[in-house]
């Protein structure tokens, strides 16, 4: 079985890479505030901790959310109007919807028990503003924990200062008073891992509680702080600490704030780089979201700092702590601070070389994008399309210059248009056509590149059920396909028109124009082009009762595809396949086809495809009387289809096969149809897909709801035998080797079939059972 690749950074907690230092009273606040409100911001200046702690006390309360934490970062953020999607990103939720927008975030979180941390909210207040009031009046048990610099400003928030960490008197009485205050624990904590062995001793305690003192309790300042004593002693840190403080304040009768310190040790860290250090920590702000080896090496080097040389400075960045390295499965990426960051790129503004290391950038990034797509026939499509997802909010970023610079509408054209499959792939259909409005509107290119970005944006709009914009884009598109003579053009303006004639329930209209599409991708050699209409003919020929078309057509996409490693149109055209064999009444080659075209789509992690090979697995298990197992996987399909804010409906040949499968696993009866169901709707993703892919027994016969006649599936009456044992269902787990969510489904599942209500009837169940086969 082919095993999903992680999930994306943004669904996890920040690692705890150090030892979290001090905050109890704050973090015993939070959960006191969270007993009384639902929504939580922490606020503070930038370097006392806010991200930090959040993670830590999300850490903590994780146990109060069966549905988990999720921890959004928006300091890459730049587009407050992307928010709703960098959460949903974030959630493992896909917009393919046209209708989606708030409401379908409001209402996959409606239902959940979860804690929603957005982290960084200053620069896009009033969107997260808006969103936060949206959930607190529609999610009941969602909790929402954000960090800002200042609070959000809506009815129902408390807000929580993160202050400095509590600071010493310089005049220390003892090393043992120090040891009472957190900013000291904090810099021995760290300052012991930049050199071992180091320790508070009465020598030393003087200066010690002198530069907490002068840093305010600030902890990246403090950290900053202890990374220096790998080139300096502490005297020499605390003389040149204390000169910096000293400047800064000097004609002053205020205290500086205490972002002036941080700011001043920052500069102090940056004039402790050398040039070569200094101008790669500038050029790297151009990043967003995290940066790779070879993108360093590609945007960052010139004549100053060659590309051979990017990794050795990159590595010092690292052991300064400029630059946090970060282990993504085999592939290693490097993250700036916040702040750190925004030092950097106000250097970098300040030398007016900004917007140049800025189109470097977006050059990398629209060269990735571009060999992706041309390559999309290929075996590295599996390994090119994880990238992409990687660098997700550096191509956002790359757009963003694209959309904001005189001149660059072509390559913003190419770019949007570029990223065709991989808003597909993901299920970014929402942003796609964001990105390709966006451009379209702001472009004075009438050639083949706006035809080819009509094209696009209409295939989306059809996906999204918006058939007068997608004809409206295709109108446009054919009028200069036809003025430049463009057959590649051509070919997918009739691509655009097959696909929408199908979702308006014309297949054999659909059919001719996807021929004549296909006519003129063999006749360029458009492969890509050839390959995708393929599998778009053969689903329309299953939708118009033409199974030897459709099996033709698949059989030449899977020569184009299979012998070349690529995986997205090679699965979508096995799971039409799959179609085609049960409607001619093949099951188990039906199933089969499924099975290949899931394993794929969880490989790549297809969310659409996902559930699209989930509605046909269980169609083929309705037909062959496997209703319970059918009902479940029809659950984790509409999980999937209700994160994305649509359904299959909008195919109207697909909702009929979808329609008389449900009726046919409503046969076991209502209760158990909706236990088995709601079983599906509570699987996550892997979960749901190995369950998906089982291999089953006996088929299971439509009966009713006698519990003397009822048959259990092997596992649930080995679960059965354990309840009837007496054992808990953390035991039952820890004898099976699953899940305890897993143990409570199936027991949920016994209770249904049987028609019971408590595990002392299961038991007794078990025993009278038992006493009849001891009869017999």
């Amino acid at each position: 079985m082919t095993e999903k690749p992680p999930q994306p950074p943004s669904r996890t907690l920040p690692v705890e890479v150090t030892r979290f230092v001090g905050r109890r009273r704050e973090l015993n606040e939070a959960k006191r505030l969270f007993a009384l409100t639902h929504l939580v911001t922490l606020t503070g200046v930038g370097g006392s901790g806010k991200t930090r702690m959040a993670a830590r006390l999300a850490r903590e309360l994780e146990r109060a959310f069966p549905d988990g934490i999720c921890f959004v970062r928006l300091a890459e953020l730049q587009d407050s109007s992307l928010l709703g999607h960098t959460v949903a990103d974030a959630l493992g939720l896909r917009e393919v919807s046209r209708q989606w927008r708030i409401e379908t975030l409001t209402e996959y979180l409606a239902t959940r028990q979860l804690l929603l941390v957005l982290d960084n909210c200053e620069h896009v207040l009033d969107a997260c503003a808006t969103l936060a009031d949206e959930l607190l009046q529609t999610a009941p048990d969602v909790r929402i924990l954000a960090t800002s610099r200042e609070p959000l400003g809506i009815a129902g928030e408390s807000t929580l200062s993160v202050p400095p960490l509590t600071v010493p008197d310089p005049a220390c009485s003892s090393a043992a008073s120090l040891v009472q205050y957190d900013s000291v624990n904090l810099f021995l904590d760290r300052a012991n891992s930049a050199v071992p062995g180091f320790q508070l001793t009465e020598a030393n305690r003087t200066a010690v509680a002198t530069l907490c003192h002068a840093l305010d309790g600030l902890p990246l300042a403090l950290e900053l702080a202890a990374i220096r004593l790998r080139a300096l002693s502490l005297d020499q840190i605390v003389e040149r600490i204390t000169d910096r403080y000293n400047l800064l304040t000097s004609g002053s009768r205020n205290a500086p704030d205490r972002q002036k310190t941080l700011w001043a040790l920052i500069t102090w860290s940056f004039e402790l780089c050398s040039p070569k250090e200094q101008a790669l920590w500038c050029r790297l702000t151009v990043f967003s979201g995290g940066i790779e080896l070879d993108a360093a090496e590609e945007v960052c080097s010139d004549g100053h700092i060659p590309g051979s040389e990017i990794f050795d400075v990159l590595a010092s960045l690292v052991d300064k702590s400029i630059l946090i390295r970060e282990d993504h499965g085999t592939r290693v990426r490097y993250q700036l601070l916040e702040t750190i960051r925004q030092y950097g790129q106000q250097r970098l503004r300040g030398s007016g070389e900004l917007a140049w290391w800025r189109r470097r950038h977006r050059d990398f990034y629209a060269d990735l994008v571009a060999r992706t797509f041309a390559e999309w026939i290929g075996p590295e499509q599996a390994q090119r399309l994880d990238r992409l997802r990687r660098d997700h909010t550096n191509i956002r970023a790359a757009l963003e210059y694209c959309v904001s610079e005189p001149g660059e509408e072509d390559a913003a054209l190419r770019l949007a248009s570029d990223l065709y499959f991989y808003w597909l792939t993901r299920g970014f259909i929402s942003e796609g056509r964001h990105w390709l409005d966006l451009v379209l509107a702001r472009t004075t290119n009438h050639g083949e590149l706006k035809a080819h970005a009509h094209c696009v944006d209409a295939n989306l709009a059809t996906l999204q059920d918006d058939p007068e914009t997608a004809a409206e884009q295709l109108a446009e598109a054919d009028t200069i396909a036809q003025r430049v003579g463009d057959s590649r053009c051509m070919a997918y303006v009739a691509q655009g028109r097959a696909l929408a004639a199908m979702y308006a329930d014309e297949p054999a209209e659909a059919i001719a124009v996807f021929e004549y599409a296909l006519e003129i991708c063999d006749q360029i050699g458009d492969r890509i082009g050839a390959a995708f209409t393929l599998f778009l003919h053969s689903l329309t020929a299953v939708l118009n009762g033409d199974p030897t078309k459709a099996e033709e057509s698949h059989r030449r996409c899977q020569a184009l595809t299979e012998p070349a490693g690529e995986l997205w149109i090679r699965s979508y055209s096995l799971w039409a396949a799959s179609l085609n064999a049960w409607q001619q009444g093949d099951i188990d080659l039906a199933l089969q086809r499924a099975f290949d075209g899931l394993n794929i789509k969880w490989a790549i992690d297809d969310q659409l495809g996902i559930a699209e090979c989930f509605e046909a697995i269980a169609w083929i298990e309705a037909t062959r009387h496997r209703c319970e197992r059918a009902a479940t996987i029809l659950g984790a399909a509409d999980t999937i289809w209700r994160a994305m804010g649509m359904s299959l409906s909008t195919i109207p040949g697909l909702n009929r096969y979808r329609a008389e499968s449900v009726a046919r696993a409503r046969r076991i009866g209502e209760r158990p149809f909706t236990s088995a169901f709601r079983t599906g709707t509570r699987m996550g993703i892997d979960e749901a897909v190995r369950f998906a892919l089982e291999k089953t027994g006996d088929e299971e016969p439509a009966r009713g709801h006698d519990a003397a006649s009822v048959q259990l599936t092997r596992r649930e009456s080995e679960i059965a035998n354990l309840v009837a044992e007496g054992l808990s269902n953390r035991e039952i787990a820890t004898r099976l080797v699953i899940s305890r969510r897993t143990v409570e489904a199936h027991v949920e599942h016994v209770l249904a079939k049987l028609g019971f209500t408590s595990r002392a009837q299961i038991a007794a169940w078990v025993t009278e059972r038992d006493a009849r086969t001891e009869a017999v």
